[in-house]
C-alpha cells in the first residue's frame, strides 16, 4: 500500500513538471528540447497517417471517377498533381473548402468540365475524413514533407 502511494506521488510531480512547463511555454519560454522533438514526431506521425488515410478515399470513394488514379488525368475533373490550381489558390484550407462545398457549375473556371463536384465529391465524409483528403490531395502537388532515409 505504502509503494502504491509513492507510485501516485510520483505521477502527480511529474505531472505538475510537465504542468509548469506547459504554463511556462505559454509565457513565451521555449518548451524543453525533448518535448518539442517528441511534438514534431507526433505531428510528422498524424501528417503520414491523414495522408495515407487520404490516400485510401480518394481511390475507395468517388474523388478517383473523376480526378483520375493519383489525382491525374481524370475524365471530368481538374488534374491535382501540378501548381495550376482552378477553384483556390491550392493551400490546403483552400483545398479543404473546395471539397467540403463542392464546386456548382455556375462556379466551373474551366467551361469544358461537364459535371458538378458535389459537396464532399458525392461521398459522406466525416470531418476528419474531409481533413485526410484535402491533406492527400495537397499532398499530390507539393510533396508529403515526410522524412526519408535512416531515422527519418
Amino acid at each position: 500500500m505504502e509503494i502504491e502511494s509513492w507510485r501516485w506521488a510520483g505521477l502527480f510531480l511529474v505531472l505538475a513538471s510537465i504542468g509548469t512547463t506547459a504554463l511556462s511555454a505559454q509565457d513565451g519560454s521555449p518548451l524543453p528540447t525533448g518535448v518539442r522533438e517528441w511534438l514534431e514526431r507526433d505531428q510528422v506521425q498524424r501528417w503520414a497517417q491523414m495522408i495515407e488515410e487520404g490516400d485510401e478515399l480518394f481511390h475507395g470513394r468517388s474523388c478517383v471517377r473523376c480526378h483520375g488514379e493519383g489525382g491525374k488525368e481524370g475524365r471530368w475533373g481538374p488534374d491535382l498533381t501540378d501548381s495550376e490550381w482552378v477553384q483556390s489558390d491550392g493551400d490546403l484550407q483552400g483545398i479543404w473548402d473546395t471539397i467540403f462545398w463542392g464546386v456548382k457549375r455556375d462556379d466551373f473556371s474551366d467551361p469544358a468540365r461537364r459535371f458538378e463536384m458535389n459537396p464532399g465529391g458525392g461521398a459522406r465524409l466525416e470531418w476528419d475524413e474531409l481533413s485526410a483528403v484535402a491533406a492527400y490531395v495537397w499532398s499530390l502537388s507539393n510533396g508529403t514533407y515526410l522524412p526519408t532515409g535512416p531515422g527519418g
